[in-house]
């Protein structure tokens, strides 16, 4: 099996799991070693991403919660 088969066939099993059951994997093949958390890092970043938001990330979560929403009606 070459190197990009098994990549491919990593992203599909994680991409068909619930976002909650995903992250925790993650984090918990990550924990294992520093090794595991670069490797997750290098070649799902989007996944890492999701399982450790950066700060930015979080800070925009944030702002957008703050934005007041648009209302229907019009004046």
């Amino acid at each position: 099996m070459s190197e990009i088969h098994l990549l491919t066939g990593i992203a599909q099993k994680y991409a068909k799991m619930t976002a909650s059951e995903r992250i925790k994997k993650i984090k918990k093949l990550a924990a294992k070693s520093r090794a595991n958390r670069d490797f997750i890092r290098k070649y799902y970043p989007d996944f890492y991403e999701e399982a450790f938001p950066t700060a930015r990330a979080a800070r925009e979560s944030l702002e957008s919660a703050r934005q007041p929403a648009l209302s229907a009606r019009t004046h």
